[in-house]
């Protein structure tokens, strides 16, 4: 990738590391030290100006040292190999916002900026806490980036989101004097697509998702996070979710994860994405359409998964299952066909063929017994005479994560 051009400043921008993370009990580990070294190849290949990571960090907000002493060694090492590295780090809706501002207490206001909840001074905005320079190749200022992390309701005072974001935005205007502006921000957005399955529903200021207006246009690039599948967000200057670095969720398991090289300069923004290598491959056994128990246990013990390394190299396994009634025992029977395979199961999925569900319903069993999903394309089939939309079975998806979690507004 050609080097940006003098006067222009050279951003990675990546988010929602989730260090720490444990899918259905299967730790990651291995998988986040073999991303953040590849990250640390990125960053001196790609000779970047800036690392910033919006939000996220943590998968929780009181993570294991483990993950901790993982967050700082990048710190340390990035710091090390690459000489002028600029490093800035916002706070996400996962993380405890006193624990990512906590090391900027031993490094300074120096070449690492991390701001982990919006800083206030006798009550008001500390507008200079979040604002700071980003130099470009040549050492001299190329840019100003306003770091705004995920927003509580508590952080935004008399005012709503809105108003923080142009405030700040104004003061960084001010400051740049005519250089770049970029901005960060952990939310959803409007138009976003997002994950059901792995990314925790936020309100800000009464509101799930912001409209794309929320960034002032005159801002050369806003640097986003929460979502997790990268992609770009229609709006009136480059918006853009630079995704989680590997996949958190089965439901993730075809996305193309990757970090976001981000050319800032006079001329304009010069976006390229550089995809991420997968340590452990994610698999929906059967391939092709769910198979009865019986037929599904000898695909199973007859699949190669080949030999993996390392037990974090070892596949993460979905297990779909034909079934016209519910039936005990299926979990019990998955896991011994794949007894002594290198797996890592994630589910067993209990799938029933429309017309079952259909009668089961007729007859009056309950629903407790059927997933939801499997009950709502029935419905929809017998009024509608066929499957719902992807954008209509995404939505039914949030409304039932949203009531198992009992988060309805």
């Amino acid at each position: 990738m050609t080097r940006a051009s003098s006067g222009r400043v050279r951003l990675v921008h990546t988010s929602d590391w989730h260090i720490g993370q444990e899918l259905h009990g299967h730790g990651r580990d291995e998988e986040h030290d073999a991303f953040l070294a590849w990250l640390l190849d990125r960053l001196v290949e790609l000779d970047a100006d800036a690392l910033v990571v919006t939000g996220d960090i943590y998968d929780v907000a009181n993570p294991p040292v483990t993950a901790m002493a993982r967050f700082y060694g990048l710190l340390r090492d990035a710091l090390a190999r690459c000489p002028r590295l600029q490093i800035v780090v916002v706070g996400g809706n996962h993380d405890s916002a006193a624990r990512i501002s906590l090391p900027g207490a031993l490094l300074g206001r120096g070449r690492v900026h991390l701001v982990g909840q919006i800083p206030r001074r006798e009550g008001e905005l500390d507008v200079d806490a979040l604002v700071t320079t980003l130099a470009g190749h040549d050492g001299k200022p190329a840019a100003v980036l306003a770091a705004i992390p995920f927003c509580r309701p508590g952080d935004l005072g008399r005012g709503d989101l809105a108003a923080l974001y142009s405030e700040v935005t104004a003061a960084a205007l001010d400051r740049a004097q005519g250089l770049p502006v970029v901005l960060t921000g952990h939310l959803h957005v409007s138009g976003g697509d997002v994950s059901v399955d792995s990314e925790r529903r936020i309100v800000i200021g009464g509101e799930e998702a912001q409209a794309s207006t929320l960034f002032d246009a005159r801002a050369a690039y806003v640097a986003l996070g929460h979502l997790h599948r990268p992609q770009n967000i229609p709006g009136g200057t480059v918006i853009r979710y630079a995704g989680s670095p590997l996949p958190l969720s089965v439901a993730e398991r075809d996305y193309r994860h990757s970090i976001s090289v981000v050319d800032v300069g006079p001329e304009g923004v010069t976006l390229d994405v550089v995809e991420i290598p997968r340590l452990a491959p994610f698999l929906s056994l059967p391939v092709g359409d769910p198979l009865p128990l019986d037929e599904l246990e000898i695909s199973l013990a007859a699949f190669d998964f080949g030999d993996p390394a390392t037990p974090g190299s070892r596949p993460f396994v979905e297990v779909s299952v034909l079934l016209d009634r519910p039936q005990p025992g299926v979990s019990a029977r998955v896991h011994a066909a794949l007894a002594g395979k290198p797996v890592r199961l994630t589910r067993v999925r209990s799938v029933f063929p429309e017309a079952a569900v259909r009668d089961r319903l007729d007859r009056g069993e309950t629903l407790d017994e059927l997933e939801p999903a499997a009950v709502f394309a029935s419905l929809h089939a017998d009024r509608h005479g066929g499957e719902p939309d992807e954008a209509l079975a995404r939505a039914f998806a949030k409304l039932v994560v949203a009531v198992q979690s009992e988060d309805l507004p």
